[in-house]
């Protein structure tokens, strides 16, 4: 467990310049990352500096309040299940698994307004599974690093 700092300035700096800057420009890698160096690894790994820096300023009692372990569990789940599902989806439709060509993501190209591919948006969704499983993963090991162990 971490303590809160009782600087004001630097309260205000993390809290509002970083720390939201950071999960923007996480975000940023995010979307980019099937045109551009980047993708769901390194966007949830900064995402999670991000919070794990808020925490680390704000104290792990307080973090914990708005995301808490049991909830970053599920998330960390639901990543690796977006990311089976993405696999498994195409070998239902009878071709190799995580051929992003067979996902059925049609629809999306109405919502959006604009055309990509099948083969895009399945990348897409990989990285939006690893992103959320990396990105929890890696705050709960902080979590779980910052605890005070007893001796019992």
């Amino acid at each position: 467990m971490t303590e809160q700092h009782d600087s004001i300035i630097l309260n205000f700096v993390v809290r509002v310049l970083l720390v939201p800057f950071i999960f923007v420009f996480g975000v940023y890698v995010l979307v980019h990352g099937e045109a551009s160096p980047g993708g769901g690894f390194q966007a949830g790994a900064i995402v999670a500096a991000g919070l794990v820096l808020a925490r680390l300023t704000t104290g792990s009692e307080h973090g914990e309040r708005r995301i808490s372990t049991r909830v970053l569990l599920w998330l960390a789940s639901a990543g690796i299940g977006i990311y089976v599902l993405a696999g498994i989806v195409p070998l239902l439709a009878g071709v190799n698994f995580l051929d992003y060509a067979a996902l059925p993501v049609e629809w999306f190209n109405a919502v959006a307004g604009h055309e990509r591919t099948n083969r895009a948006m399945g990348i897409f969704i990989i990285e939006v599974g690893i992103f959320i499983g990396v990105f929890s993963v890696l705050v709960i090991l902080y979590d779980h690093l910052t605890e005070r162990f007893t001796d019992d």
